[in-house]
């Protein structure tokens, strides 16, 4: 039995909701089978009898990767509506780990930016219930006027959700939609 054990010492927040914390081993909820090349959903794998003839990968794919995963298991058919939005969220953050998490020449062309568009409108209908979540994302989506509107009429009581409404509302002004941080575990 492998055991992989971590904390969130150092975390980086994001505010599209992925926290990377370098002291946590991560194991991506989609995973690829080395043997066949087949994607499917880690929960789903089914390991049975004793060996070590079996494998999962640390770490999180690619945005090519997830864009062929997704691909696939859409075909496949997901279990229910939860499975598909953890993985319409690992889409969604590969995207912004492939073109604004870190500095990049990468840019993404126009089936990219539909795909990313499409899938986030996706999540703000069917996952995502917070009114501050919501605005980022349709920012991110470069749906500024919707973003701000959204904001005009919530108006969080933590602290934390007022300097997040308060970065996303400053970030509208400038037009900006790349993902940003929100901050540095310390």
């Amino acid at each position: 039995m492998n055991l992989l054990s971590g904390n969130t010492f150092g975390a980086v927040y994001w505010s599209d909701n992925k926290m990377v914390a370098p002291m946590l081993p991560e194991v991506s909820f989609v995973q690829k089978c080395p043997q066949c090349g087949k994607y499917y959903v880690l929960h789903e794998e089914r390991i049975s009898g004793e060996g070590d003839d079996w494998s999962f990968e640390l770490g999180t794919l690619t945005f090519d990767e997830m864009k062929e995963a997704f691909d696939q298991l859409s075909a496949e058919g997901f279990n229910n509506t939860e499975e598909e939005a953890q993985v319409r969220f690992l889409l969604h953050h590969s995207y912004n780990d492939c073109f604004y998490r870190e500095p990049t020449e990468l840019t993404p062309d126009d089936n990219d930016k539909l795909l990313f568009k499409q899938n986030a409108l996706w999540l703000i209908e069917n996952s995502i219930a917070d009114d501050v979540m919501r605005a980022e994302f349709y920012r991110e989506i470069g749906e500024m006027d919707i973003s701000r509107k959204i904001l005009e009429e919530t108006f969080p009581t933590d602290d934390f959700l007022k300097y997040i409404k308060n970065e996303i509302v400053r970030r509208i002004e400038q037009n900006d939609n790349a993902v940003f941080k929100l901050s540095d575990d310390e």
